[in-house]
């Protein structure tokens, strides 16, 4: 998954095979064997890569289909998260049903509002 990934990102941003390989100072035919399947990169070089491409190593690793990498969670969220994770299991579906009842509302009152 790693090299079919490694082609597409690098044919998205229409670069090369030697500019990539410079950006991890290797030559374009070292390069070329991580985008054929042939090497495996190393955890610094995925790293490299992945940040260049501003994409998670979860989707270089094709655990997750979307390049885009999550904002970090505001201070409120932490707190809302933490707390949260205290909860026993009754309470955790509480507050889950009480955020499915909201967001069900909420799309009742945006299609009524069409």
């Amino acid at each position: 998954m790693v090299s079919q990934r490694l082609k597409e990102l690098r044919a998205e941003h229409k670069l090369t095979q030697k500019m990539v390989a410079s950006v991890l100072n290797i030559s374009r035919e070292a390069y070329s064997m991580y985008e054929n399947g042939k090497r495996q990169l190393k955890y610094d070089a995925l790293r490299t890569i992945a940040d260049y491409y501003k994409v998670s190593l979860d989707y270089l690793f094709g655990r997750i289909d979307t390049p885009e990498l999550p904002s970090p969670l505001s201070r409120e969220e932490y707190v809302v998260l933490l707390w949260y994770r205290g909860l026993d299991l009754a309470g955790k579906n509480e507050v889950f049903e009480t955020a499915r009842q909201n967001l069900a509302d909420e799309e009742v009152r945006h299609l009524s509002s069409d």
